[in-house]
């Protein structure tokens, strides 16, 4: 019989561990450590595994498991390499005694700890004068292995403070740690850790962040680890508190750059490294891509990189430069950054920008650069570069780092500042010509694509033009879309620090999201949400392809979804609009531009570098890669009535005749209204009883029924009454009858502010029929009833086209 394990209890009190087997057969079979093989133990297997075995029939509920040989770990759960509990033997823990606070308890509980744990590091932190935090690392053993499914060290944070009051730092300074050197090289586990405080609000506070994506808090109080007695009672205590918690966040949700290696997926660790080089070798590089992809965190990663080499840099922030009144401020100020960084001069905490401008004894001053910014900028920085090159014998280099330039890039700011010529010159001219390599990064690709910029009508060649090769070991500068196996990696990672598994549906993600990281990490975090209360804490949740498709369908309509794609495709549209137009016509009429011709190719680039579509160059077929996206488009988009087929330009043409009869219908009612009720009466009476102007030919022009619930009595109603299509029927061409020969004179003025005269008027309400032959009998509000088939052909759909924006151009004009 073969099987797949579903429960496993290593650690329970009073019992020696057990498990159960869901066979092939549909039953469920119990085993124990009897059951394994002599050479085996049950500990080295995991939740998932795939078992053969022979059955034993027992008196009991299940059937027992014997001789049961292990056939295939689970892929998403590695097997861990644990250690041993203790103290490592490199850690003198009297030499760290000092460190800890006395009479907190710190020392006892980390040797409590130490039953079940193997305590590896201790170290102090320090968030500001009045905010000391002891910290120690510890590694994991087989006793966590029911949740902790992979080697390595985790953070343990003490947050002991004599009045017992929560410190609101306590929940920050665990990210903190993880930014130290000597933590960054141990590299501890990113989804969890554990804060042991004397706050009597510890468990309210961190159920309060509970489910949030980062990494899991498992809390303990100092009170009832020190109440323990003996290795058993730590360990249920362990147990019981990472059953509670360690599940419960949702790392998958994570939006905020990464700053993590571990954390870093698909090739995102080699693109960083490959920058790295062309750094040190002083090439530029770009890290471009649609909003989200990733290019902030790989950023971050060429950072960390240059940092641990002791490479000199600056980080532009864009986003604190985009309202400056002048790129020349901006260039002394990052002048004034790098000489900071390459004398290691800190600004005081209560230092004024003046005083600390002023210490740093910059070679050109503000008023200085704002005659010759640009000479003023490369002289500082030559300088820099010259003092780092005078501590070595061998050149090296100083970094330039821009982060999120479509911010201050001629064409994408939002700013005046940045959308004229002088800045873009002057601007960029100084960071061509400083000697830095610079490694820009954003979703505005433009300054390295097009050799010369236009302001409206204006031309300016483009300093940077041609100046950035690449991003990574590829000739492009965009970061490339996941693999499936690259998906599969990253939420299943993700995803088991929440205790799902994607190994049945990978595919059908990465498909679905055309490989984009954060719109996948996204979904998947919807599905946890959706699957939260199903899970069990004893084995992971297989997210099935029938849940999948289901959940997938409901994404892609829910705001959640809506917002993502909107997210994703911002600046598009500003940027390349006209590659954002083909993009929504090929979402609503693929037979029609589903093939690009060769000479063609250029007006899909930024769509293919994005990820966007899918381009076959033997045949020239286009095709979304991601199927939300061309949704989202379908919604936003109206087809070009010249693509449309005849029923789509009935619907068309139906829905937007609706439309002008609600207006002209709210124009007549409101130029009656009030103390001209009446007159409005006798207008519409005259019509019922008389025919209006044409006599008995109109005697039909209204349909009021007095016998239906809701009908009217053309005789004691309301004036608006009328105006209800679902209490009377109101045919649109007599609507234009009425508006030329009754209502003229009150409402000619409105009319005539639009430039409309009663002729034209006529005109316009003639083309709206778009050649309808039963205009006279149909009320287009009533979209219950149809108005039967007509030709459209392309002259008809011309003019009812202009007609229909001369009438918008009027119910704009008088505010309806």
């Amino acid at each position: 019989m073969r099987g797949v394990i579903e429960e496993l209890k290593l650690y329970k009190e009073g019992k020696k561990p057990y498990g159960f087997i869901a066979g092939d057969d549909g039953n469920t079979y119990y085993f124990n450590e009897q059951s394994i093989l002599r050479k085996d133990s049950i500990s080295n297997y995991y939740v998932g595994d795939e078992v053969s075995f022979t059955i034993e029939k027992t008196s009991s509920t299940h059937n027992r498991a014997m001789y049961i040989k292990l056939e295939r770990h689970i892929t998403s759960t590695p097997v861990a390499e644990y250690v041993n509990p203790g103290i490592s033997k490199r850690l003198n823990l009297e030499k760290f005694e000092s460190r800890l606070k006395p009479g907190s308890g710190e020392l006892e509980v980390i040797q409590k700890l130490s039953e079940i744990f193997q305590i590896t590091w201790i170290g102090q932190h320090t968030m500001d004068q009045s905010s000391t935090y002891e910290f120690c690392l510890a590694g994991v053993t087989e006793y966590l292995k029911q949740f902790v499914r992979e080697s390595g060290e985790f953070l343990v944070v003490f947050s002991s403070f004599k009045n017992g009051g929560w410190q609101e730092k306590t929940l920050k300074v665990e990210r903190e740690i993880r930014k130290r050197s000597e933590i960054i090289e141990r590299r501890p586990l990113v989804n969890f850790y554990i804060l042991i405080s004397n706050a009597t609000e510890l468990r309210a506070k961190v159920d309060s962040v509970k489910g949030q994506p980062k990494a899991a808090v498992i809390p303990f109080s100092f009170e009832e680890l020190l109440a323990c007695q003996g290795k058993q009672d730590v360990l249920n205590c362990v147990i019981n508190r990472f059953s509670e918690y360690y599940f419960e966040n949702d790392m998958l949700a994570e939006s905020d750059a990464i700053d993590d290696d571990n954390l870093l997926f698909g090739d995102r660790v080699k693109i960083a490294e490959s920058i790295v080089a062309r750094c040190e070798a002083g090439k530029h590089s770009g890290i471009f891509g649609l909003r989200r992809s990733g290019k902030s965190s790989v950023l971050n990663a060429v950072l960390r990189r240059l940092a641990r080499k002791q490479i000199p840099y600056v980080k532009v922030e864009a986003r604190n430069y985009e309202a400056y009144e002048s790129w020349k401020d901006v260039l002394f100020d990052i002048a004034c950054e790098a000489k900071a960084n390459v004398f290691k001069i800190e600004r005081g905490l209560n230092e004024s920008r003046k005083d600390f401008i002023q210490r740093l004894q910059m070679r050109n001053t503000e008023e200085d650069y704002e005659r010759r910014a640009v000479r003023c900028f490369i002289e500082d920085i030559s300088a820099c570069r010259s003092a780092i090159n005078a501590k070595g014998e061998n050149e090296q280099q100083f970094v330039i780092a821009i982060d999120e330039i479509e911010l201050i890039a001629y064409n994408s700011a939002s700013s005046d500042a940045w959308r004229t010529k002088e800045s873009c010159r002057g601007f960029w001219s100084a960071m061509r010509d400083c000697g830095c390599p610079l490694v820009l990064c954003g979703v505005n690709s433009s300054l390295n694509e097009t050799s010369t910029l236009d302001y409206q009508g204006e031309a300016l060649d483009n300093p940077m033009y041609g100046r950035i090769t690449d991003a990574s070991t590829s000739v492009e500068t965009y970061l490339p879309n996941f693999t499936n196996e690259q998906t599969k990696l990253m939420i299943n990672t993700l995803g088991g620090y929440s205790n799902l598994d994607f190994t049945d549906v990978y595919i059908q993600i990465n498909d679905a999201f055309g490989g984009q990281p954060w719109s996948i990490r996204q979904f998947c975090s919807y599905v946890f949400k959706s699957v939260r209360e199903e899970r069990r804490p004893d084995r992971p949740y297989r997210v099935s392809r029938a849940a999948c498709t289901n959940l997938l369908r409901r994404y892609n309509q829910s705001s959640t979804g809506i917002e993502m794609c909107r997210t994703i495709l911002q600046y598009l549209y500003q940027l390349y609009r006209n590659e954002y137009m083909l993009l929504g016509k090929l979402a609503l009429n693929p037979d029609l531009h589903g093939v690009i011709s060769a000479d063609e190719v250029v007006s899909i680039d930024h769509l293919k570098k994005y990820g966007l579509i899918e381009h076959d160059t033997e045949r020239g077929d286009i095709a979304f890669r991601i199927g939300i996206i061309r949704d989202f488009m379908c919604s936003e988009f109206t087809k070009d009535p010249k693509e449309m087929s005849n029923d789509e330009r009935r619907r068309y043409v139906q829905d937007r005749v609706a439309i002008c009869e609600r207006k002209l219908k709210t124009l007549v009612r409101d130029c009656y209204l009030g103390e001209d009720e009446s007159a409005g009466l006798s207008m519409i009476r005259q019509y019922i009883i008389k025919g209006g102007e044409n006599g008995a030919k109109r005697n039909f022009a209204f349909k009021c029924n007095p016998l239906i619930p809701k009908g009217i009595d053309p005789y004691n109603c309301r004036f608006s009454d009328f105006f209800d299509h679902k209490k009377c029927t109101f045919y649109f061409s007599t609507l234009g009858v009425m508006i030329t020969k009754s209502c003229w004179s009150r409402l000619k003025g409105k009319f005539k502010a639009a430039n409309m005269n009663a002729e034209d008027f006529s005109t316009y309400m003639r083309d709206l029929n778009a050649g309808r032959i039963d205009a006279d009998h149909y009320d287009a509000e009533d979209n219950t009833n149809s108005p039967g088939e007509w030709e459209i052909d392309d002259l008809t759909m011309q003019a009812f086209e202009t007609a229909y924006a001369r009438m918008e151009k009027l119910f704009q004009v008088c505010g309806v």
